[in-house]
């Protein structure tokens, strides 16, 4: 083989693996799991955001948490989900 051809084939093969790298299925979870969601009743986000002293920031970290190790699960699951672990918790 020429020089070219085998820079021809390290190419093809660079990006042959830089394109499975990107199209794995654990990267798209990953990408829907960091969008922000709502529950379909504004009751619970009241409810997780009394129970954190009105931190959002916290709030969206449990359900991402959630959305990761669960991903099928419904919206308002996860704030379900969230709110009863806090409540489990602290009555410990």
């Amino acid at each position: 083989m020429t020089g070219a051809a085998i820079a021809i084939s390290l190419g093809c093969c660079l990006l042959f693996f830089a394109w499975l790298q990107r199209h794995q299925l654990p990267f798209a979870k990953r990408i829907n799991a960091n969008r922000k969601i709502q529950p379909q009743h504004p009751q619970l986000e009241r409810k997780l955001l009394k129970l954190l002293g009105g931190n959002q920031n916290t709030a969206n970290r449990l359900i991402l948490q959630s959305r990761r190790r669960y991903p099928d699960k419904s919206a308002d699951w996860h704030w379900e989900k969230a709110i009863y672990d806090l409540e489990r918790d602290r009555w410990r």
